[in-house]
This record gives structure tokens, C-alpha cells and sequence, in this order.
């Protein structure tokens, strides 16, 4: 049986659909992709671009996308001329309408080479309002041969009227015991740190919540550190902000936050499936857990929150990551965590 989009792994279902289609010729002419940062977007999208363009497409005995033609090995090494890539500039927040703008008159131009022209915009759901219109007109009557590729973490941010006229493609994430079994197999790292350091892998592969690309970029060395430490600070504020703490104690907490947005957001987040966890074992001493390494470590981590306590955390918690993701004031948003925190109380 011929195999479907090599470097891209898991997501059997999505692969095996999505390749028959590009064998059929009958794809449309938009695609969302949507899924959490290191679930394989970017790999899906690539491979979906190559297996388009693979000068063995119509060979049965070759994998598709085959990765040896001229056409798929441009495309890997991010020189295919029909191949155009738009995403947001790190500094900024948003994706412009100008940008978009110009993304979308490149689309009418004829062709270099190939076929199919592949574009993808990646960071979607940062394009501003007036970039997903200036999108849509597009959509609504695309050229020939064009097709669009959207990426994008958090989908409810794109405009229903885009998400009306694209495929949806959700990225499917591993299980715990899968993630770790790949993990393993593929890395020499994964192996040794499993055998030393078993607390350590494991909080590698919950850090990562099924993601594969975000589990092995944890792996290295430095990386492990952080994750490790960081994940020491979570639990450290936890124990601090779900107590009836002193505004000094609270303050001290607050204050190993990161101040960059993009790294709060993610470390909110982290806090969010921690305080999950709290809240589970209080009703099951036996609930699966997805961010502490068993029920007991999360027990021991917060033994005399009530779960009124935990659940308006939770809530503070929550919103803060919902003001990170609206571009707010991260000083603000902090000032607003801790007085919140601190009363226990609404706005």
C-alpha cells in the first residue's frame, strides 16, 4: 500500500485522506490546519506542497510526496519558486492588511514552474480583521491552480466566513505512553534521560501534551533544564497563590512571571492544566493527571486548597491567558492577577 506524507508523524487518518485526494486531483482550494505549536502543521503543510508538485505523484510504487524529485527537494529546502510562505513578523503581534494585501496579488501572477501554486500563511489567527477580509475576496474566487494553506493554533479567532470556505484539518496529538515509545525509539537522548532520569523525561513528555516536535526540541540539554526548572516555578507559585498568602509572599511569586507576552501566555497555560489537576484529585485519588507526574505530587503540591479556592484561580488564571492572547498590557495584566489572587474575588 503506498505511503502517504513520510516525515510527518501520527495523524494516519488525515494522511491517508488527504493524499488520495492529491492522487485524485479533485483538493479545493483552501485548507485550515489547525492544532497547538509543534503538532506538525508546518510538516503538514510542506508535505501536502510536496506531494502536489512530486514529479512522481502518479507513481504508485513511490511514496507520496516521493522526497527525492527536483520539485521535492526544492520544496524541503525552501527554494521552490511556487512555494510562498507568509507569516507574521516576530516583533509584532498581528498579521497586516498590506501584507496580506500583496500575499494575495502574488496569487494572480502566473505560475514559475509548477502546476499548483502553494501559499500558506502561517500564524492565521494573528491576521488582523481587516487582513482575514482582505483574505476572503480571495477566497470567495480563487485563481486557478492556487491553493491556500491557513495555520493556525487557536482556530476560533479566524472569521467564520474564512473557516466557511477552507477545509478544516485538525493536527491529532499522542498519548502519554505513545509519546514517550516514539521518543525513545527516535532519540538517543529520550533513551539515556529515560533510564537517569526518569521524573525528568516524564515531565518532558507531559510538557509537551502530545505534541512531538515540542517533546524533542525539550530533549536538548538546555532545554530540558528549563523545562524542568520551569516547571519547579509553576509549582512553587502554585503553592503560593492558592493559600491565603501575605501581599510580600504574593508579590515574590508573581515576580518569577515572565514579562514577555508570547512566554506569560505559555507559562498561563501550563498553570491552567496544573490547577486541572488539583481539582481532579480532590474527587479521585487515582485521576489521571496532565501536568503533575502522578495524582500524589499534585496532592502534596496544594494538600489545603478547597476546590472553591482552586476553581477561582482557575478562573483568574484563565482570564489572564485570554488578556494575553487580546495583546494586553502584560505589567497590566499581572497588576490585575495578583489583586484578583489576592482578593479572591471578581471584578
Amino acid at each position: 500500500m503506498r505511503g502517504y506524507f513520510g516525515r510527518l508523524l501520527g495523524n494516519e487518518e488525515t494522511k491517508a485522506r488527504v493524499g488520495r485526494a492529491i492522487e485524485s486531483g479533485r483538493l479545493p482550494h483552501a485548507f485550515l490546519i489547525g492544532g497547538p505549536s509543534g503538532s506538525g502543521k508546518t510538516t503538514l503543510a510542506t508535505e501536502m506542497a510536496a506531494a502536489i508538485n512530486c514529479l512522481e505523484k502518479n507513481n504508485d510504487l513511490m511514496p507520496l510526496p516521493c522526497g527525492k524529485c527536483n520539485n521535492c527537494r526544492r520544496i524541503y529546502e525552501g527554494s521552490f519558486p511556487d512555494l510562498k510562505i507568509l507569516s507574521k513578523k516576530k516583533d509584532r503581534a498581528t498579521l497586516g492588511v498590506e501584507a496580506v494585501k500583496d500575499f494575495r496579488e502574488d496569487m494572480f501572477l502566473s505560475s514559475t514552474e509548477a502546476e499548483s501554486k502553494i501559499y500558506v500563511i502561517d500564524d492565521a489567527e494573528c491576521m488582523t480583521p481587516e487582513a482575514q477580509n482582505a483574505l476572503l475576496k480571495v477566497l470567495e474566487e480563487p485563481p486557478r491552480s492556487v491553493i491556500i494553506m491557513l495555520l493556525a493554533t487557536e482556530c476560533d479567532r479566524i472569521l467564520t466566513t474564512i473557516k466557511s470556505r477552507a477545509q478544516y484539518i485538525a493536527m491529532s496529538r499522542f498519548g502519554e505512553e505513545e509519546l514517550s515509545s516514539l521518543l525513545i525509539s527516535r532519540s538517543n537522548e529520550a533513551r539515556t534521560m529515560n533510564l537517569t532520569d526518569k521524573e525528568r523525561f516524564r515531565g518532558i513528555v507531559m510538557s509537551a501534551d502530545g505534541r512531538i516536535g515540542v517533546a524533542e526540541k525539550l530533549l536538548g540539554k538546555r532545554s530540558a533544564e528549563e523545562n524542568f526548572e520551569e516547571r519547579s516555578e509553576i509549582i512553587g507559585i502554585l503553592s503560593v497563590i492558592t493559600q491565603k498568602s501575605s501581599y510580600a509572599d504574593l508579590h515574590k511569586a508573581i515576580s518569577n512571571f515572565p514579562t514577555k507576552r508570547t512566554e506569560l501566555s505559555a507559562v498561563l497555560e501550563r498553570m491552567m492544566s496544573a490547577i486541572r489537576d488539583l481539582i481532579i484529585v480532590q474527587y479521585s485519588p487515582n485521576a489521571r493527571t496532565v501536568f503533575f507526574p502522578d495524582a500524589g505530587a499534585a496532592k502534596a503540591c496544594c494538600k489545603n486548597a478547597s476546590v472553591k479556592r482552586l476553581l477561582s484561580v482557575y478562573e483568574v488564571i484563565n482570564e489572564s491567558h485570554e488578556l494575553c492572547a487580546r495583546n494586553g498590557n502584560v505589567n497590566n495584566i499581572l497588576a490585575n492577577f495578583a489583586a484578583r489572587i489576592k482578593t479572591g474575588t471578581n471584578k
